[in-house]
């Protein structure tokens, strides 16, 4: 059930929030209680590993601590480990959350929400790695004045410009430039070519596996 959770979290953070937020800064602070509650709906995610558990727990102790101090002080130092800590939390969340998906056993509603959650995680996690990257490289991405206006309308873009390419579906009104900003959009839009083939057929097999054990 923590797979749908996560799921529903993911789903009001990317879709509702976003727009919303755009439109009101005054609640902007909203996107940030529900990163945080994103991250620790991860935990219950969590396989039975300590030391999974252990390294996740300080990930995301660690991200929450300087997410909340960037946002108190708003330095560019912070800002970029902001988004070093946030990719690696998202990376780590993103592996459990698979490792749970593709785990033997009957095919049921919440590991199909689960699989949903995992790519809409492969998406945050590469708009992470954007954000990093633009910290380090300033201009590694082309993108319309309104989205440098500030910071919250530049984050918005990235996470827009993530899904699209997850997507392949390739607007073209945000483009990288620098070559590694380009190196992570084609890994990106291979993974996003190559998830849903794979965790179908990891699915299907899981589920003409459960039925042959229960006959």
């Amino acid at each position: 059930r923590s797979l749908t959770t996560l799921l529903v979290l993911l789903a009001i953070n990317m879709f509702i929030l976003e727009p919303v937020i755009r439109e009101e800064a005054r609640i902007a602070l909203l996107r940030d209680v529900f990163f945080s509650l994103l991250l620790l709906a991860g935990l219950l995610a969590m396989t039975r590993h300590k030391t999974v558990q252990i390294v996740f727990v300080l990930f995301v102790t660690v991200n929450l601590t300087v997410h909340w101090m960037r946002i108190a002080f708003n330095t560019k130092g912070l800002m970029v480990w902001d988004a070093f800590f946030s990719l690696l939390c998202m990376l780590a969340l993103t592996v459990v959350v698979l490792e749970q998906v593709n785990r033997k056993g009957p095919v049921t509603g919440h590991r199909v929400r689960g699989a949903v959650a995992g790519y809409l995680l492969l998406g945050m996690s590469c708009a992470q790695a954007y954000l990093l990257i633009d910290a380090l490289i300033p201009g590694s991405f082309q993108m319309s004045t309104a989205d440098l206006q500030s910071g919250q309308a530049q984050f918005d873009a990235i996470n827009y410009f993530s899904i699209v390419t997850l997507t392949t579906l390739g607007y073209g009104d945000i483009t990288a430039i620098h070559p590694v900003a380009r190196s992570v959009v084609m890994i990106e839009a291979l993974l996003g070519q190559l998830y849903p083939a794979i965790l179908i057929a990891r699915l299907v097999s899981l589920s003409i596996g459960s039925r042959k054990n229960k006959e």
